[in-house]
């Protein structure tokens, strides 16, 4: 059961990881496309600041997120290696 346990948490962690490159992509992809936005002209001022302040918290948010993630995955092994084989 114990190796079963490992298995499944190396599949989830791999899934993850997986997860993880898209997801930076895309940001960057996302972060490239609002730069050319404000870069354009095309929004005033104003929006200009509100984007970049969303674009900020949203990093902040995310760090979070990914490390609460990474924490749990953490606990979950440090679990399944200590508990009974």
């Amino acid at each position: 059961m114990k190796d079963a346990s490992k298995e499944i948490l190396r599949f989830w962690k791999t899934q993850w990881e997986a997860y993880m490159k898209s997801m930076m992509a895309m940001q960057e992809q996302g972060e490239a496309m609002l730069e050319m936005i404000q870069k354009s002209g095309v929004l005033q001022e104003g929006s200009q600041k509100m984007v970049k302040e969303w674009a900020d918290k949203y990093k902040v948010i995310q760090k979070t997120y990914l490390d609460a993630v990474e924490d749990h995955f953490k606990k979950l092994e440090d679990y399944i290696v200590g508990s009974a084989p």
